[in-house]
C-alpha cells in the first residue's frame, strides 16, 4: 500500500504514530490541514476542502516516487465531520458530496489504499490530553462525540471494501506503528466514486 491514512479521536495518537512510521519505517508523513497551511480571515467557504485536496496531492507525489505516504487525518474528513455536526452551521452535506464527486471525477483525489482507525477509551483519551502540554486540542470534549459515529462510518466503508479499513487499539505508539507496518496490502484498488456514493447513501440514511 502506498498511501495510508490514520484516523481516530483527538489524542488517540495519530500524529505520534505517523511520526514513528516516518522515523522507523521510512514512511512520509503528510500533516493535517491546520499544520500545513495558514488560513486568513477572508478565505472562501471551500478553503478547507481545497487544502484537503492539496494534502492528497502531496501524498500522491510520495507514492509516485515509490514511497509510502501516511496521511495524518482523513482528506475526506468533511464528509463524516459535517454529518456528525450537521447542526453546527457547517456546509450542507450535498455541497460536500458534490465537491468531492467533482474532484474525484477530475482525478484530483482518491480514497487512500488503507485507513487505520485508532481507538481508545474516553478516560484514556482524556488522560493523554491532559498530559500533552504541546497541544491545546480545542473542542476536545465536543470531539469525543465523534467516536461512535466515526466508527460506524468506517465500519460501513468495510462493507464496500472489506480490506480497506483496519481498526487498531491505540496502546503503546511503537506497538501500533509496528502493527501498521506489518499489515497486508489491500488486494484491489478502491473505486473512489463507488466508495463516495456508498458513503453518501450511508450518511443520508443516518441523517
Amino acid at each position: 500500500m502506498s498511501i495510508i491514512c490514520l484516523e481516530g479521536a483527538s489524542a488517540v495518537g495519530k500524529t505520534t504514530v505517523s511520526r514513528l512510521l516516518e522515523q522507523k519505517f521510512g514512511y512520509i508523513r503528510v500533516a493535517e490541514v491546520n499544520e500545513l497551511f495558514k488560513r486568513s480571515t477572508n478565505e472562501s467557504s471551500t478553503w478547507y476542502f481545497e487544502r484537503q485536496i492539496d494534502r492528497w496531492k502531496l501524498a500522491r507525489d510520495v507514492s509516485k516516487r515509490g514511497g509510502v505516504a501516511v496521511l495524518d487525518g482523513d482528506p475526506f474528513q468533511p464528509v463524516w465531520y459535517n454529518w456528525v455536526f450537521a447542526n453546527d452551521g457547517l456546509q450542507p452535506l450535498n455541497e460536500v458530496f458534490d465537491f468531492y464527486q467533482c474532484k474525484i471525477q477530475r482525478g484530483d483525489i482518491e480514497f487512500p489504499n488503507k485507513y487505520i482507525v485508532l481507538n481508545s477509551s474516553h478516560s484514556e483519551l482524556s488522560k493523554r490530553k491532559e498530559s500533552d502540554l504541546t497541544r491545546s486540542r480545542r473542542h476536545f470534549d465536543k470531539h469525543l462525540n465523534l467516536i461512535e459515529p466515526q466508527s460506524e462510518y468506517f465500519e460501513a466503508m468495510c462493507g464496500v471494501s472489506s480490506n480497506s479499513v483496519e481498526f487498531i487499539k491505540s496502546d503503546k505508539p511503537s506497538n501500533v506503528a509496528n502493527k501498521i507496518a506489518n499489515l497486508d496490502k489491500p488486494a484491489n484498488k478502491l473505486n473512489s466514486l463507488e466508495v463516495l456514493n456508498a458513503m453518501s447513501r450511508f450518511v443520508k440514511s443516518r441523517t
